[in-house]
């Protein structure tokens, strides 16, 4: 739909929006080519931090899918990436009551220090977030149970029960399940919404 440099040019809220956060070349911008069955959607690269602004993609007539920078790549100059956490904190503060957030992680390496740090950010502003575990299909069977019993675990020291979905951009795991997620999610936030416009109007 568009790419926003500020907060001016961000579309109006629809009162529901699923914003996808992850390291550079974790595979987020392949997700979402891979979940939409649109292969050039967002634009993929072996270069990490492709993306430099935040996109918004129109779904179903419904809500939007909202593509954010990747964080923990150094490429760029300080003052540059200074200049995407300004606008990725103005995103969050401007749209939290609307955002759904989806982490995407590397099932081969599990939580790092930088996900930490953004579920922190997310939790503080009461933002709703679930993990999707991205390149299963790089693992033997084996290895994506344990992967993905350890990814569980990490959460729940973290003090966290969002859902996991694991993801193939290659083989379309969990691509169904990720859409059922969204539209559960999608149903929760209209009802809450239904309920504070029938307080309101009581009141």
């Amino acid at each position: 739909m568009l790419s926003a440099k500020s907060t001016e040019q961000f579309p109006a809220p629809l009162g529901f929006e699923v914003a996808f956060f992850g390291r550079s070349n974790v595979g987020k911008s392949s997700l979402l080519n891979a979940y939409t069955a649109i292969k050039k959607l967002a634009k993929v690269s072996a270069t990490p931090g492709c993306t430099r602004e935040i996109n918004f993609f129109f779904i179903d007539n419904k809500y939007y899918l909202v593509d954010l920078p990747g964080y923990g790549y150094t490429r760029y100059a300080h003052e540059e990436k200074q200049e995407w956490a300004i606008l990725i904190t103005q995103y969050l503060n401007l749209r939290r009551e609307n955002i759904l957030g989806m982490v995407i992680v590397d099932i081969r390496r599990g939580v790092t220090d930088m996900d930490i740090s953004l579920f922190k950010v997310l939790t503080d502003l009461n933002i709703k977030f679930e993990i999707v575990a991205t390149k299963s299909d790089k693992l033997k069977k084996n290895e994506l149970r344990g992967a993905t019993l350890e990814l569980k675990a990490q959460l729940k020291d973290l003090g966290l029960d969002s859902e996991i979905v694991r993801f193939s951009s290659e083989t379309g795991e969990g691509k169904k399940e990720l859409y059922n997620l969204i539209q559960k999610r999608l149903a929760e936030f209209k009802a809450k919404k239904n309920i504070e416009q029938i307080s309101e109007n009581e009141g």
